[in-house]
């Protein structure tokens, strides 16, 4: 009898798997790095166009903050009132305020009080008396009751006794 013998199975070589696998991840690894090099990544990224649209409006409210205090303008014009530039208006304040001639207190300054600071002894956060408890003006006492008088003729309760 002839047996056919099978052929002896030869086995594969994996190498041009790895070979092809890497040459894969070759490809893809350079067409995200061109993807990278050749586009704007804040196109891609959430945060960074939140954060450029938050510039342009911190720019449009800087402008609108400048122009407020830099240039004259009626704030009311019904009531008369307008608006000055900021360092004019200093220039004013400075100016009235040295027309008054020294700081001067602006009352009576009793000696017996403490004008300390909060920080140094006899200031404000040094301990203070203790106020007198609140006693309410006094409440008068109810007046009795005064029950209306037997009727002598009215009959009387009898008392029972137990046997």
């Amino acid at each position: 009898m002839s047996a056919t013998l099978p052929a002896p199975r030869r086995e594969k070589s994996i190498w041009p798997m790895f070979v092809g696998t890497f040459a894969l991840f070759l490809l893809f690894a350079a067409a995200v790095q061109w993807m990278v090099k050749s586009g704007d990544r804040s196109a891609f990224d959430e945060e960074a166009l939140r954060a450029k649209q938050r510039y342009e409006i911190l720019g449009k409210v800087r402008a609108e903050n400048n122009s407020l205090v830099s240039g004259y303008a009626w704030a009311d014009q019904a009531k008369g009132t307008v608006r000055i530039p900021l360092d004019r208006a200093m220039e004013l304040t400075v100016a009235r305020l040295s027309a008054q001639g020294e700081p001067r207190a602006a009352g009576p300054i009793d000696p017996a009080t403490s004008q300390g600071s909060a920080l140094k002894p006899g200031g404000f956060a040094a301990p203070q008396p203790t106020p007198p408890p609140f006693d309410p003006a006094p409440v008068p006492p109810p007046a009795p009751v005064v029950a209306p008088a037997a009727d002598p003729a009215a009959p009387q309760p009898v008392e029972e006794t137990a046997p």
